[in-house]
């Protein structure tokens, strides 16, 4: 069985910090969320990371878990 791929926080918080998010965290209510998942494939780069509502992010995992996407 393949490792799990881990986010690189600190890569992210880099990412974050230079779009202008204070300390390198987007606002409450709001998440960093890799567009192309990393079980897939997808990277920790600025084209991969997107800031998107919590709720909404919650939800986007929950329909990828019931694909078995996840």
């Amino acid at each position: 069985m393949p490792k799990k791929r881990v986010a690189d926080e600190k890569k992210i918080k880099g990412i974050l910090e230079q779009r202008g998010y204070k300390d390198g965290k987007p606002p409450r209510g709001y998440e960093a969320h890799h567009i192309k998942p990393l079980a897939a494939g997808g990277k920790d780069t600025p084209e991969n990371i997107r800031v998107i509502k919590t709720s909404t992010h919650r939800r986007i995992h929950k329909n990828r878990r019931a694909r078995g996407d996840e």
